[in-house]
C-alpha cells in the first residue's frame, strides 16, 4: 500500500536518473569526473587527516600521561628518600641523646664513688683521731691518776 504521493515521486526521480544517465556516460567517456566521487574523495581525505590528527592527540596525551606518572614517581622517591633521611637524623640525634644521659649518669656514679672515698676517708681519719683521744686521754688518767 502505497500512497499516492510517494508514485510522482518515485517516477519523478526514475526519470531524473533517466535523464541524467545521458550526460554521465558522455562525461565517463570524456574523462570527466563524477562530483559526487570527487566529494567523496575529498571527505575520505578530511577523514584520514582527521584520524592521522586523532592518532597524533592520542599519542601526545600518552606522552603527558606517561611524563606526569614519571615526575609523580620521581617526587613520591624523592618524598621517601628525604623521609628516610629524617628518620636517619631522628635516630642519630636519639643515640646521641641516650649517649650523653649515660655519660652524666657515669659521671654522676664516679663523683658519688669519690663522695664516699671521701666519706670513707673523713670517717677513718675520725676514728683514728677519736682513737688517738682516747689513748691520750688513758694516758692523761694513767699520768694524773697513778
Amino acid at each position: 500500500m502505497t500512497s499516492l504521493l510517494t508514485v510522482p515521486k518515485a517516477v519523478a526521480g526514475a526519470s531524473l536518473k533517466l535523464a541524467r544517465m545521458p550526460f554521465d556516460a558522455a562525461r565517463g567517456a570524456l574523462g570527466g569526473s563524477d562530483p559526487r566521487a570527487e566529494a567523496a574523495e575529498r571527505e575520505r581525505e578530511r577523514a584520514e587527516e582527521l584520524r592521522a590528527e586523532a592518532e597524533r592527540e592520542a599519542a601526545e596525551a600518552e606522552k603527558r600521561r606517561r611524563e606526569r606518572e614519571a615526575r609523580a614517581k620521581k617526587a613520591e622517591a624523592a618524598k621517601k628518600e628525604k623521609a628516610r633521611k629524617e628518620a636517619a637524623r631522628a635516630k642519630r640525634a636519639a643515640t646521641k641523646a641516650e649517649k650523653a644521659a649515660q655519660l652524666e649518669k657515669l659521671e654522676a656514679k664516679g663523683e658519688s664513688i669519690e663522695a664516699k672515698e671521701d666519706a670513707v676517708a673523713t670517717e677513718r681519719e675520725a676514728e683514728r683521731l677519736a682513737k688517738a683521744a682516747e689513748t691520750a686521754k688513758e694516758k692523761r688518767k694513767d699520768g694524773n691518776g697513778s
